[in-house]
């Protein structure tokens, strides 16, 4: 138990996430079947009437909208020592960064699920465990490594803002079919929250300016943070109390419908994961907010040899007073990732559908998606989906699921990614995601 912690803390610091973005599921949408699609829309009604899932969905997510593994590989070269190192300045030169790329992260786990039908309505219930993680970054950091800070520039690092969550989810969820012939299916799915851990940016501006030569090089540093943190030093200290705390509560809820226009058209659309958690226990803000400004020695003393007179101390002291941290108990309330889901189905044959999908999800910004996709179902024991999507600036997301069932009593498998060329050559992908488990359908 305690490599998972030391996992979850990992998590939390190294793959920590800028402005945190729900994770996509494009192809899983497609499986409705499958009961866990309906985290993607409350309103999808599975074939089976029971569904029971006790430690088995599982999701994983990975995203990099920069660059890929083997854009790096490609890039590193033996030096004149024989040592072999990465050149920077062709990597840069070979990417295409918009200055508002990420690195992102998120995995879930349903540590319970029960899914089941009465007359018309369905209910269901599940625990979910989320752990989300983004950074952002831009081309800076790549141009302060190759040129460092030329004289009369500003080197801004506003963009490299770190957020990262750890919650809980316990959901009530409920659809019922409306209008003549169950033409219009409502769903909703209401939840309470217990967040675990955050780091959380709200501002991390820090900014470092080289005067010019007359100025003889006069370097002003300037930095503006805040950054509020909950649940890390119970995490380092008390795991069993970290796992086990409830007193960040919140509130988050599932909206969903579909609509049958004809015997071939139908729509579906939803909107997921409204919310917000507080964060009281073990609660700190991390702030920062200084300028400093050194000014060097004098021209008179260059040309006269008087001698480089610097109080190395007093700049020391100086800089490290402007990006010290200071720490605060203090509580601070976050929203969650919330997707939007817009789908248009048209039935080509009596098992075949074809579906284009509009995807969007927004926390302090905004991101797009879009996929085509194709359902096929074979009898009542296998349903299989094929999509293509673009996402995160990535092009060649060919993605595939599969969902069989033994009967009409025992157990479902499934499998959903929304690339799956990406399993097979993770280093040239931007985009792995991938979900599996298994029920047991009645």
């Amino acid at each position: 138990m305690k490599y998972i912690y030391s996992l979850i803390a990992l998590i939390l610091l190294a793959a920590s996430s800028s402005q945190l973005y729900a994770q996509q599921e494009l192809t899983l949408h497609l499986l409705n079947n499958v009961y866990q699609s309906s985290h993607t829309n409350p309103a999808f009604v599975p074939r089976n009437k029971v569904h029971v899932s006790l430690l088995s969905s599982y999701h994983l997510s990975l995203k990099n909208s920069g660059f890929t593994y083997n854009q790096i590989a490609a890039n590193i070269e033996e030096d004149e020592t024989g040592q072999r190192v990465l050149d920077l300045e062709k990597l840069y030169n070979n990417l295409n960064l918009n200055g508002n790329d990420y690195i992102h992260f998120s995995a879930d786990i349903d540590l319970f699920a029960l899914s089941f039908k009465a007359a018309k309505n369905r209910f269901s219930l599940n625990v979910t465990e989320h752990i989300q993680g983004r950074q952002r970054y831009d081309g800076s950091i790549f141009q302060i490594a190759i040129e460092g800070n030329e004289p009369g520039q500003t080197l801004e690092f506003g963009k490299f803002e770190s957020d990262a969550i750890h919650y809980r989810e316990i959901g009530i969820g409920f659809n019922r079919p409306f209008l003549a012939d169950d033409k219009l299916v409502l769903g909703t799915r209401v939840k309470a929250l217990f967040g675990l851990a955050n780091v959380q940016t709200k501002h991390a501006d820090v900014s470092l300016f080289t005067a010019t030569e007359q100025d003889l090089y006069a370097l002003t540093a300037n930095a503006n943070i805040l950054v509020n943190t909950s649940g890390t030093t119970m995490l380092e200290d008390d795991e069993t109390s970290y796992i086990t705390n409830t007193k960040n509560g919140g509130f988050g809820i599932d909206l969903g419908g579909t609509y049958q226009l004809n015997d071939q058209i139908s729509f579906a659309a939803s909107v997921v994961n409204l919310g917000f958690i507080n964060w009281k226990e073990d609660t700190k803000a991390h702030s920062s907010n200084g300028s400093f400004t050194f000014t060097g020695i004098e021209n008179e003393d260059l040309l006269t040899g008087g001698g480089f007179d610097i109080d190395v101390e007093q700049l020391t002291d100086s800089i490290s007073n402007i990006f010290e941290l200071e720490e605060e108990a203090t509580a601070y309330t976050t929203g969650l990732p919330t997707q939007v889901y817009l789908t248009g189905n048209y039935q080509l044959a009596t098992n075949t559908t074809a579906s284009a999908t509009l995807y969007s999800d927004f926390y302090q910004s905004f991101r797009r998606g879009f996929s085509l996709g194709i359902r096929q179902n074979v009898g009542r024991w296998l349903q299989a989906a094929a999509t293509y999507s673009i996402q995160s600036r990535s092009y060649n997301n060919l993605g595939l699921g599969l969902a069989m069932t033994t009967g009409p009593k025992g157990l479902q498998l499934y499998f959903a990614t929304d690339n799956i060329v990406a399993l097979a050559a993770v280093g040239n992908a931007k985009v792995v995601n991938l979900r599996t488990g298994f029920n047991f359908v009645f």
